[in-house]
């Protein structure tokens, strides 16, 4: 197999390439050019992904945990949930 191209294929002279005009990255949908001010606060902006992430994976972490507590409460029997509702209460009072 080879990387020529067939007789039923139209062959494009190199010097007819078609180019594909490419905007520069500060010019708006409006054509007008955005400030050296705006372009540093976009980078600073995409900057803070990696934090954007970590804080994402660590609701996420904590969601999970949540769920888990949630369905372990589920199978509690009512003679631990009255313990530990007296348990809180206790707790509670000794704060105040």
């Amino acid at each position: 197999m080879t990387n020529r191209p067939g007789p039923d294929r139209f062959r494009r002279p190199a010097a007819h390439r078609q180019l594909e005009v490419v905007k520069p990255m500060t010019n708006t949908h409006d054509g007008e050019t955005r400030t050296p001010e705006q372009v540093a606060e976009l980078f600073a902006i995409a900057g803070r992904e990696t934090e954007a992430i970590e804080q994402l994976t660590g609701c996420v972490a904590q969601l999970h945990d949540v769920q888990a507590a949630k369905a372990q409460l589920a199978t509690l029997t009512p003679a631990e949930v009255r313990a530990a509702l007296e348990f809180r209460r206790g707790t509670i009072g000794e704060a105040q």
